[in-house]
């Protein structure tokens, strides 16, 4: 019961850092709006990458949260073993060199059921902003 509130408790975390993140970036893109219709292909490109980082330095957020709770627990030697173990489990990556006891085992998994599914949010938020850079350059060149 103790684990599946840890459990719980940083999937929730995860979801709060990455909706905060999100509406950040939300605001901060009606802001700069132009950028996102402007013809300069440098500024559009400047935009996607500051987006970018932004979005890898959520998600390295959620990573520590959960590598933090490994570490404390004692269930990993060091924290940098701890990160380490979080950011191949939280990508999918899984190889494998470092394992959690028995009990915590299951928490790597909802780790990597987490990753998958607000890596998968980020996507689909790139996705849309880049879709609506395309939109606008098509209404300009191809107003047909």
């Amino acid at each position: 019961m103790y684990l599946a509130l840890v459990a719980l408790t940083l999937l929730a975390a995860c979801v709060i850092v990455q909706s905060a993140g999100i509406l950040l970036l939300i605001h901060w893109l009606a802001r700069v709006r132009e950028v996102l219709e402007s013809p300069h292909v440098y500024r559009r490109v400047g935009l996607l990458l500051r987006v970018f980082v932004w979005i890898v330095l959520l998600h390295l957020t959620q990573v520590v949260l959960w590598a933090f709770v490994f570490f404390r627990a004692g269930e990993l030697p060091n924290l940098e073993t701890a990160v380490y173990f979080s950011l191949v489990t939280y990508t999918t990556i899984g190889f494998g060199d470092v394992v959690l006891g028995p009990g915590w085992r299951v928490l790597a998994g909802i780790e990597g059921l987490t990753g998958i599914v607000l890596i998968g949010w980020s996507t689909a938020f790139v996705f849309a902003i880049v879709n609506r850079m395309y939109e606008h350059w098509r209404q300009v060149h191809d107003p047909a």
